[in-house]
Order: C-alpha cells, then sequence, then structure tokens
C-alpha cells in the first residue's frame, strides 16, 4: 500500500505511453492541492474546524483548468455543541478566505443543498442512531461516502485519518456478519456504496433533462469517473475482506487502500498490463472529450461510445476475477 496521499506521489502510471493527458492532469492537481494547502495553512481557520479534504476530480487527481473544487470542511462537535447558525458561518468564512486567493481562481462556490454546500458533522457523520436508517439526512450520508470513496486531506491530515477510522468503524459490523456467514465485516458499507451508487445512476437519467449538453456530461461522468470511483471502493472492500483476520486488521486494511486513487486501485485489480492500458487510454479518452465538452454538444460521439464500453466491460471482468457478487 502506499505511505502517502496521492498528492505526493508521481503520477504511477509511466509505463503507459499513451495517457499523457492524465499524467498531466495528475500533475494539475497536485499543484493546486499544494495551492490550497498552503492558503489554509497560512489563514486562520475558525478553531471547530477538525480537517478539510478536498473530493471530486481534483481529490482522484484528475483535475482540469476548468474542474470544481469540491471542498469538505469537517467541524468536530464530539466534545461543544456547533449550532446550525455557527456552522454556516464557519462554511462562509473558509469560501471567503478562498476566495481572495489568486493562485486558486478561478473558483467557483457550491450550489445550495449538495454535499459540499455546508460543513459536515463529525458527531452526524458517526450518529449510532443513524445506522441503517434509511431517510437519513441525505446530505450527511453523502458526505460520509465522499470522505471515503475518494476524499484527500488539506488541512490537519492525522485528524481525517482518525476521521476516516471512525468511519468504518461505524460501519464494520461482525455480529451479523458471523450469524449468516457475509463476506466480511463491511458486508453493510458495501450495501450502502450500492446505494450510493444506484441514486446517481437514477439521478442522472434526470438532471439537466432539458440542457442537452449538461445532460450529455452528467451521462459521460457516471459511466467513466463515477463508475470506477464506485469499482475501486467495491475491489478495495472484497480485498480488505479477503486479507484481514479481524474486525480491526479489516478497519485497518481498508484504511490503507484510501491512500489510492479509484483508478489506482482498479489497475492494480486488473492484473495485466494490456487490460490496464486499455483502460486507462479509455479513461483518458472520456475524460478529455468531457474537458472539451460544448453548448453544442448534445451527442455522443462513437469514440466516446466505445471507450465508455471498454471501460464498463473491463470493470465487469475485474469483478468477475475477483469472485464479487457485482453492481453493473
Amino acid at each position: 500500500m502506499p505511505e502517502d496521499w496521492p498528492q505526493n506521489r508521481a503520477f504511477p502510471f509511466f509505463d503507459c505511453v499513451n495517457i499523457s493527458a492524465l499524467h498531466g492532469a495528475w500533475q494539475f492537481s497536485a499543484a493546486r492541492i499544494a495551492n490550497l494547502k498552503r492558503h489554509l495553512a497560512d489563514y486562520s481557520l475558525p478553531k471547530e474546524i477538525a480537517c478539510v479534504a478536498v473530493s471530486g476530480s481534483l481529490a482522484r487527481m484528475e483535475a482540469h483548468a476548468g474542474s470544481d473544487i469540491d471542498l469538505m470542511v469537517v467541524v468536530d462537535d464530539r466534545k461543544t455543541t456547533v449550532s446550525n447558525q455557527r456552522a454556516l458561518q464557519i462554511f462562509a468564512d473558509v469560501w471567503d478566505s478562498l476566495a481572495g486567493d489568486e493562485s486558486i481562481q478561478p473558483l467557483k462556490a457550491p450550489k445550495p443543498g449538495g454535499v459540499f454546500s455546508q460543513c459536515a458533522l463529525w458527531s452526524t457523520l458517526v450518529n449510532p442512531a443513524a445506522k441503517g436508517i434509511v431517510n437519513e439526512d441525505m446530505t450527511s450520508y453523502g458526505q460520509r461516502m465522499q470522505l471515503l470513496l475518494d476524499a484527500q486531506p488539506i488541512f490537519q491530515h492525522s485528524c481525517f485519518e482518525t476521521l476516516q477510522a471512525d468511519l468504518l468503524s461505524w460501519y464494520a459490523e461482525n455480529r451479523i456478519q458471523q450469524l449468516f456467514h457475509e463476506a466480511g465485516p463491511f458486508h453493510w458499507l458495501w450495501q450502502e456504496v450500492h446505494r450510493y451508487w444506484r441514486s446517481i445512476r437514477a439521478r442522472a437519467c434526470w438532471l439537466h433533462a432539458e440542457e442537452a449538453c449538461k445532460s450529455l456530461e452528467v451521462n459521460v461522468k457516471l459511466r467513466s469517473s463515477r463508475l470506477l470511483l464506485i469499482t475501486g471502493f467495491l475491489l478495495a472492500i472484497d480485498a480488505a475482506h479477503m486479507a484481514a483476520d479481524s474486525l480491526d486488521d479489516a478497519v485497518l486494511q481498508l484504511l490503507n487502500s484510501l491512500r489510492q486513487t479509484p483508478m489506482e486501485r482498479t489497475v492494480l485489480a486488473l492484473n495485466s498490463d494490456e487490460r490496464a492500458e486499455r483502460l486507462l487510454v479509455a479513461y483518458q479518452t472520456a475524460w478529455d472529450f468531457i474537458r472539451r465538452i460544448s453548448v453544442n454538444d448534445c451527442m455522443v460521439p462513437d469514440e466516446i461510445l466505445a471507450a465508455l464500453h471498454e471501460l464498463r466491460d473491463l470493470t465487469r471482468d475485474v469483478a468477475s476475477n475477483g469472485g464479487a457478487s457485482w453492481f453493473l
């Protein structure tokens, strides 16, 4: 397992000669994360902030100049009550501070109501009463998923690692696992990730339905970056189940896997240089189309359809080889 976060590592796929665009995206992402870290280190952040992380394309090391910055601001309310009004002010303070830094522009604030539009509250993320509650607050559920699926810390790294460990321990379960011989202690988390995938897949059918270009972008992302986001995490769960001897060991195994990007997790599971290169080339084709998409694009070019089919087939292949009961 890697000893450091992707932001501090070199591009891992040098052996594949046909993916210079993804190499450039990795370098761009590392530079932008470094600027964000430098800014937050110099700024006097509110004392209630436990940690700050990036998610989305930036955390996956796939960002470009037009990418959003998906920021996760986590407030530590485990011992001190933080009012909703105070949490809103903390969130506004962080974004106001970023707006004045030219090194991270252009900067688009998150849309209201989404996962990245408000602080995440530590005690809410690991609230025992929320376990298994399907209709829990959807923002908290989405924040929990994103903090595990692809997030990287940019402020208070050790605190972020503690948070991820708390989240995995919250999900880990061995009573039902042992009674019914489930695959491992993350059988419930495995179901929750499926639920998240089904939710974003259903939403993609209807999001921006009246805007052909935006709908096209969302659905290409669904079949490329989102597909590997979920694939990589489910593969990490399977690997933790196979390698771990105890519940605590499984938590540690999966925690270590979170130091890899979704792309790294998926490529490593292919166990074939030829298939790895096919996946990376197909992924870059979809990534580059999304980067260049314009308001005039309303159809999917044949080249992009072929790339998406390649990604789908390869993820099915790696799932079958791993013996997973799959989600496609």
